[in-house]
């Protein structure tokens, strides 16, 4: 959840600007972030986890990453439902009461 975190306040600074330099020095920076913590995202990992299949590791199996894409799901839902989405909402609050008052 923190790697996907990271990647919307990436996503949220480089829509805020207009700059492509600052746009850039966003994007290195939040990679150092989620790299040089260890912040793994689970589309890499799941890539990960399909290339040591298909190479034949002997402890990799789809079998195996299946339980584990499960919690991914979990997180992903936690993560998108709550830190992103219910923040907004609350954020957004205060605007929507002005347009529902506008319109009476």
């Amino acid at each position: 959840m923190l790697a996907g975190a990271a990647i919307t306040l990436l996503t949220r600074m480089q829509n805020g600007t207009d700059d492509d330099v600052a746009r850039i020095v966003a994007a290195v920076a939040i990679a150092f972030v989620i790299v040089g913590t260890g912040l793994l995202h689970s589309v890499l990992d799941t890539l990960v986890v399909f290339v040591a299949v298909h190479a034949g590791e002997p402890g990799a199996s789809l079998g195996a990453w299946l339980p584990w894409f499960g919690w991914v799901v979990l997180g992903n839902m936690v993560g998108g439902l709550l830190l992103t989405t219910l923040l907004r909402v609350v954020r957004s609050r205060e605007r929507l009461m002005q347009w529902r008052h506008a319109d009476t």
